[in-house]
């Protein structure tokens, strides 16, 4: 580079790299029951797999009996399910990975949550099998 020319940094960042293995896994949930611990960001987030599918179900269960907003957020959700993960319907990459019966374990600290929704991008290493306590 010339003293003359001015550096101009970009702002766009390579891609991260999904784990195969992790995304093939994902991409078959709805067939298989499998217990998932994720190393992300130095937390261990552990459960079992489900499929994007029964996410978004789960997820307007969730809602459904709370209020009538919460109807609305679930039919909401329903309906984004059964446009964008119903059988006949293609995919788009996978970028997401969805536990339930979820423990989150930091140091001594732990927590329970029913569902869990995280970046397949942001898992840092996998095993099969849960936490137990």
């Amino acid at each position: 580079m010339k003293m003359s020319e001015v550096y101009e940094p970009t702002t766009e960042a390579p891609p991260l790299q999904i784990d195969f293995l992790l995304g093939a896994l994902v991409e078959v949930a709805d067939s298989l029951s499998l217990g998932l611990t994720l190393n992300v960001g130095g937390a261990l987030v552990s459960g079992v797999l489900m499929s994007n599918k029964e996410y978004f179900e789960s997820v307007a269960d969730e809602f459904e009996g709370v209020s009538e907003d919460g109807a609305k957020l679930g039919s909401l959700y329903r309906r984004f399910a059964a446009e964008n993960y119903s059988d006949t319907s293609v995919d788009a990459i996978t970028e997401f990975i969805h536990l339930k019966d979820v423990v989150i374990a930091q140091g001594d600290t732990s927590y329970l949550t029913k569902l869990w929704r995280g970046k397949l991008n942001s898992v840092d290493g996998f095993s099969f099998g849960t936490l137990k306590k």
